[in-house]
């Protein structure tokens, strides 16, 4: 507020003093702006400065809206100067809250302004203003500001508390840390002894497979084997029931005679038609002629 009454130094000039000095003593502007019925917050001073300052009156929006009215109601050409100086100010942008955008640098209209000041206002607030103006000359300059112990006192208990706190939760964040990384080491040797019985039983799956290739191929030796001993098996029957046949039909056709003069029996078969060593056309045996033994030859 002292900025935007120090861009045109006339009249303005009290009510720049008037924000200024109000800073050491902010009851002159809450009183006033109390009886203008302006709407303001209380804004604190830092903590920890060691000085004992009040809290200063800020003004709202709306409570600057009315404030502004008063000021144009009252004395509406010096607010138009003042306003329009305030724009044109160099490397000065004033942004409108309604549409993000910066408000326009050239002057405004005096047709934008009442014609003259309000008797209404003029009569309701301008002895308020006045005497406001007139308080605060010489006053300012005899406020001192003295360190405030007591306040000292307080700020440095409430920075101990907060750092007895801060140390508490420290602590205690601490003491968690600690028992998630014991948590986080007991995971990983669990997880490590996991890790260690999967090898082991991947192991002894690659064992058993082993063993199971081992009986196979043993398997397939083994029917290789029995298939031979079908086929020798096999090929012995047939031999010995090709044998059987060539028996049984030496025996069907009977066996020759014998001599009458009384021979020996030969201990192995003959044949039904036995050959003379002679040559064809000689009488077979017992027909006139010796008899001739023919070794026997089995038929295939």
């Amino acid at each position: 507020m002292s900025m935007y009454y120090a861009t045109l130094l006339t009249y303005s000039d009290r009510q720049t003093k008037l924000f200024s000095k109000a800073r050491t003593h902010p009851s002159i502007l809450t009183d006033l702006y109390n009886k203008l019925n302006c709407q303001y917050l209380l804004i604190p001073h830092p903590i920890g400065d060691g000085k004992r300052r009040p809290p200063l009156p800020a003004l709202t929006i709306d409570g600057f809206e009315h404030w502004m009215l008063i000021q144009v109601l009252l004395n509406p050409d010096e607010e138009y100067q003042r306003l329009t100086a305030f724009l044109q100010a160099p490397k000065r942008v004033v942004i409108d809250s309604a549409t993000q955008r910066p408000v326009p640098t050239t002057s405004i209209p005096r047709s934008a302004f009442p014609a003259a000041p309000s008797d209404w206002v003029v009569k309701r607030y301008a002895g308020l203003l006045e005497r406001a103006l007139d308080s605060t000359a010489g006053r300012a300059e005899e406020i001192e500001e003295v360190p405030d112990i007591e306040a000292a006192r307080k700020e440095l208990s409430y920075f101990k508390k907060k750092s007895t706190e801060t140390q508490s939760e420290t602590h205690k964040t601490q003491a968690e840390l600690v028992s998630t990384r014991k948590e986080l080491d007991w995971i990983r040797t669990k997880l490590s002894g996991m890790q260690s019985e999967e090898e082991s039983a991947r192991k002894r799956l690659a064992d058993k497979d082993g063993e199971i290739e081992g009986l196979k191929k043993r398997l397939a030796e083994t029917q290789s084997e029995l298939d031979s001993s079908r086929n020798e098996v096999e090929g012995l029957r047939r031999l010995s029931s090709a044998r059987s046949g060539s028996v049984s039909s030496v025996s069907s056709a009977g066996t020759p005679p014998y001599p009458t003069g009384g021979g020996v029996r030969p201990p192995y078969p003959v044949s039904a038609a036995p050959v003379s060593p002679l040559g064809p056309g000689t009488p077979a045996p017992g027909q006139g002629a010796p008899y001739y033994r023919q070794q026997y030859r089995p038929s295939t």
